[in-house]
């Protein structure tokens, strides 16, 4: 079982690229894959694979919160039940099942939900032969380990320095605080001379996975409000994707 974390800056194309693996990894081939639509404040990815749970992990931690003070089942029950309802809040079709974290029902912190995430990712995940999570964008979900046990992190960026930069802080904050064994930088929306930027992530000991030009087929479906994973096979990004899901999947623990 492999756990993969796509992280980075917002903006970048984090959930757009998370779909096209997904895309890659269920055609291409035969792995029980479990997606995580990690990201509580833009949970776009469900609608990007056309798989829209009914129920969140965020509704499922209100209905644990709810049976525990009506007392409708003795505390320990309700422990033994968690798992029971995480399962039944994962949506599936042919292809790969779905998770969503949901947005929050209350102002404040993410914890809660993030702690029952970092649950679901160290046990049910385990049923799966890979798990591919959208974290949110940024540093929050690492320096709060909740994908401290995952075993790729891979690092979007686009083709500014500001990104570069924040790809950078994601790839030393992951080292304190996750068990990663295998990271790499994905440059996305690339056009043009790139040379400044190659030379910039050689000096921040980046290791670059692969490069994503900049596609028109993508922009066109962000237009239209079109499911990504139903772009087409010839689109000029999908064969850079492949070349990377073949390097995370040779990757041996």
């Amino acid at each position: 079982m492999k756990t993969i974390a796509v992280v980075g800056k917002g903006g970048t194309g984090k959930t757009a690229i998370t779909t096209l693996i997904a895309k890659v990894l269920s055609e291409d081939y035969n792995y029980k894959l479990l997606l995580i639509d990690a990201d509580p404040t833009h949970p776009h990815l469900s609608h990007m694979v056309e798989l829209v749970p009914q129920k969140s992990l965020e509704d499922v931690r209100l209905e644990i919160i709810k049976e525990s003070m009506k007392k409708k089942n003795k505390l320990v029950k309700i422990a033994e039940n968690v798992d029971f309802k995480l399962y039944n809040a994962i949506e599936e079709n042919k292809k790969f099942s779905l998770l969503s974290i949901g947005n929050p029902e209350t102002a404040g912190c993410f914890c809660p939900a993030n702690s029952l995430l970092r649950k679901v990712i160290e046990s049910i995940s385990k049923d799966f032969d890979i798990v591919l999570i959208d974290c949110e964008a940024g540093l929050e979900q690492i320096n709060r380990r909740v994908i401290r046990s995952v075993d790729v992190i891979l690092i979007i960026s686009d083709i500014s320095i500001r990104s570069l930069e924040t790809a950078h802080s994601i790839k030393e904050m992951a080292k304190k605080f996750t068990n990663y064994r295998y990271m790499g930088l994905i440059l996305n929306k690339v056009r043009g001379n790139i040379d400044i930027l190659l030379k910039r992530i050689n000096k921040l000991n980046l290791p670059l996975l692969g490069e994503i030009p900049e596609d028109e087929t993508i922009l066109d479906f962000d237009l239209k409000g079109k499911p990504l994973i139903n772009i087409p096979t010839n689109s000029n990004s999908l064969s850079p994707i492949q070349k990377i899901v073949v390097k995370v999947l040779e990757f041996k623990d």
